[in-house]
């Protein structure tokens, strides 16, 4: 029994039905079995030939009515007698791993770079431990603010008084001048006096 199954929809390419349908076709061990894209208007379609036994064929058709994979969306499924010769399973099966190893080589190729940029991430790695080893310390740092504040408070009474302290300051430094001044004086003047009576 020959059958042409075609599945129409808005989203049945790019979505694994092609390889979906061939993993059926070899479960149940089709004598042939042919599975390609196509459309019809503005519909995307897929066309899916099969050649077996009754019973096998109905199965597939069956299993085409009931399952598809998880991101198609269709709109219909539809059977229809087909008498053109199909060629055997093994040789679409092969067909389609090829065609499917064509779409991987790509993806593959972009996972690769994208594993590279994860390698080179993850040496970052042990610097990041280094660094993050402080953290402990910076907390105990910031716990340590509320009390830094605490003794810098008085720091603006402290500026605003220092124009005062510098007043007393240079007073003092003003008297100790003067008082060494009169210091060396009495003494110079009791050195005349010794020297004038005699006493050393």
């Amino acid at each position: 029994m020959k059958l042409k199954i075609t599945i129409t929809g808005p989203k049945v390419h790019d979505v694994g039905y092609r390889p979906w349908l061939t993993e059926k076709a070899v479960d149940l061990a089709l004598r042939g079995f042919e599975v390609y894209n196509d459309a019809e208007g503005d519909l995307q379609s897929v066309v899916a030939l099969v050649d077996s036994d009754k019973r096998r064929a109905t199965q597939f058709f069956e299993f085409a009515k009931a399952e598809l994979p998880p991101l198609a969306r269709i709109d219909d499924i539809r059977s229809e007698p087909y008498d053109e010769e199909i060629q055997p399973l093994w040789q679409s099966a092969t067909l389609g791993t090829f065609v499917q190893i064509n779409k991987a080589v790509p993806i593959l190729q972009e996972m690769r770079e994208d594993l590279r940029e994860v390698k080179t991430n993850t040496n970052l790695i042990p610097e990041i431990a280094e660094n993050t080893r402080l953290i402990p310390e910076i907390a105990e740092n910031t716990r340590l603010i509320p009390e830094i504040a605490e003794n810098t408070r008085p720091i603006p009474e402290i500026a605003e008084k220092q124009d005062v302290i510098i007043d007393e300051i240079r007073g003092l430094h003003r008297e100790m001048t003067f008082d060494a001044g009169w210091r060396a004086r009495i003494e110079s003047d009791i050195q005349a006096i010794k020297a004038k009576i005699g006493i050393r």
